[in-house]
């Protein structure tokens, strides 16, 4: 392959421009200076070689030599009788352009990166060969002026060389065909020949080549290939002179340079758009945080409230000691003291589970009623974010009852946590032990006195049945005695329970700042696990942030790439 080098620069430019294209798009970043005047499309356009000549030159067996096939006749007589462009095609078929030019599609890949015009002779009287050969000549990479061996000295052809500007001499090149037939002294006689008119006719002396087509068709058309017949035939020096020519043809690589200068600065428009876009990513990062921010100043501050509020929730648990107070005196007066001395009934443990209950239901009120405000707070707050995520994010988020379901869940479970934690500080506070002991005491000294009244009644009654002296002095007496020991037990009675009820009323006082103090940590979780949800209300912007995040970055690795890339394209260039 002629010029292979290029080639691989020239496909690895096409590629990074296919990426760069494709990663403008990916970003918004504009991508107009690949896109102007199909600048990208001078990467596709195939070199042009034109090979001029006199009728018989031996033209068509020149490019035979090159393709390696019989693609073009060649024959004593002319031929080519009009120019024929030979390029790239899936199928074998001629297309007329005009009488005078024919395409010709064959299915070599030689011809997907070069295309060949072989013109009729300089010599041919065709009218409009001219014309035509001057359209192709311009836009040409390479002209070879063919001359056949037997006579290099065709008047037509040297006075067609002779017309060119400078520009069309610059990119010529002299092939001597049928050089096979020639020995070697004739040869370089020729050559020599060739040089000085060469001088003489454009100021110049061009390459010239002397070669032989046939030798080169039949060396590429040998299996194995044959070296010797390639030698022989010339085109390693001449395939050699157009790979160079290819490799470094000023305006293949100048169309190189626009193409890459082009994405340069598409690159740089990229660049742009990610350093915005990583701007815009940042704020919005600052935007979540600033939102979060608030979030969690709200948290903290119902948490702080926990004092004030639960100022109120000592009260009540006072309040509701106030109606235990009232329990224990049905439940300690004289004649249930009196049946306690007979039945195994459990005074602490009932005083203490109508603490607990009633403190509970009263906390469960209280955490209700916070829960409610703490929706309410929530749902305020939610109102004031969403026009704001909506103009910064353009992200619209779903009305809040809607979102949460007014956060039924999260708030009953905070009045069973809250309920939990009161059930669990009033057990704490260890009444029923202390109540045990005090009634344990009382119920010791009631027995005492009540078997001292019954001792006293059953002395009377004896006394009286037997008639004791002095009767009957000596029964009412006693009658007496155990009806004062009745006066003694009742009083006692009265005495030791407003005692106990004192002290449980004083424990109670004393128990009212560690009872709200030991609410606080879960009083504060189920205010946490109320923000927890209430948060979670902003995934949405999060994933939207998280994902501008996942696809900015392989964007930048990307960009870093291609900028290498271009780089490394630019020293091969």
């Amino acid at each position: 392959m002629f010029g292979e080098e290029y080639f691989k620069t020239r496909k690895r430019l096409t590629d990074v421009v296919l990426r760069v294209l494709s990663l403008a798009e990916k970003t918004g970043a504009e991508k107009q200076p690949l896109l102007d005047n199909d600048i990208t499309k001078g990467l596709s356009n195939p070199f042009l070689f034109v090979v001029c000549g006199e009728v018989n030159a031996g033209k068509s067996t020149l490019l035979n030599g090159l393709f390696g096939e019989d693609v073009c006749k060649t024959n004593v007589l002319p031929e080519t009788d009009r120019v024929q462009w030979y390029r790239y095609g899936k199928e074998n078929y001629d297309k007329e352009i005009t009488p005078i030019l024919e395409e010709r599609f064959r299915p070599i890949e030689f011809l997907m990166d070069f295309n060949l015009v072989d013109t009729p002779g300089t010599n041919s009287v065709v009218q409009g060969h001219q014309a035509i050969t001057d359209r192709f000549l311009p836009v040409s990479d390479l002209i070879f002026w063919v001359f056949p061996a037997s006579n290099p000295w065709g008047a037509s052809t040297w006075d067609f060389i002779a017309k060119q500007d400078e520009e069309m001499v610059e990119k010529s090149i002299f092939i001597v065909q049928q050089a096979d037939l020639r020995d070697e002294k004739d040869l370089a006689v020729i050559l020599g020949h060739m040089h000085d008119l060469s001088i003489q006719r454009m100021g110049r002396s061009l390459p010239i080549f002397p070669v032989s087509g046939k030798l080169a068709l039949q060396a590429k058309k040998e299996s194995p290939f044959g070296e010797n017949l390639w030698r022989e035939s010339g085109y390693p020096a001449l395939e050699k002179y157009i790979s160079d020519v290819v490799a470094h043809s000023p305006a293949r690589r100048e169309v190189l340079g626009r193409v890459r200068d082009s994405a340069n600065q598409v690159l740089h428009s990229i660049e742009d758009m990610i350093e915005l876009r990583t701007r815009l990513l940042e704020e919005n990062e600052g935007f979540l945080r600033d939102i979060e921010t608030e979030v969690d100043r709200e948290r903290e501050q119902q948490s702080s409230d926990f004092a004030a509020k639960f100022a109120g929730m000592r009260e009540v648990f006072s309040s509701q000691g106030e109606e235990i107070k009232l329990l224990m005196r049905r439940k300690m007066n004289v004649w249930a003291s009196l049946r306690s001395l007979f039945t195994a009934e459990n005074i602490p443990k009932t005083i203490e589970t109508a603490l607990v209950d009633s403190v509970k239901a009263s906390v469960e009120q209280q955490a209700s009623d916070d829960g409610k405000h703490l929706v309410d707070v929530c749902r305020q707050h939610w109102e004031t974010v969403r026009p704001r995520v909506r103009e910064r994010l353009a992200i619209s988020l779903g009305d809040f009852d809607q979102e949460t379901g007014g956060f039924g869940a999260t708030r009953e479970r905070f009045i069973k946590r809250m309920g939990r934690a009161a059930r669990q500080a009033v057990v704490n506070l260890k009444i029923r032990g202390g109540l045990d002991m005090q009634l344990a005491d009382r119920r010791a000294g009631l027995k005492g006195w009540l078997y001292v009244c019954l001792v006293l009644l059953l002395a009377s009654g004896v006394t009286g049945a037997l008639k004791i002296a002095p009767d009957p002095y000596l029964a009412l007496g006693l009658l007496a005695g155990a009806m004062t020991t009745m006066l003694i037990f009742t009083f006692h009675s009265r005495r030791t329970r407003d005692g106990i009820i004192k002290s449980f009323g004083e424990k109670l006082d004393d128990s009212r700042i560690p009872f709200a103090d030991a609410l606080g940590n879960d009083y504060r979780d189920g205010v946490r696990d109320f923000y927890i949800e209430y948060g979670s209300l902003l995934g949405s912007v999060r994933r939207h942030i998280a994902d501008a995040k996942l696809e900015l970055q392989p964007n930048l690795e990307q960009w870093n790439g291609l900028f290498l890339e271009l780089k490394e394209i630019e020293q091969d260039l």
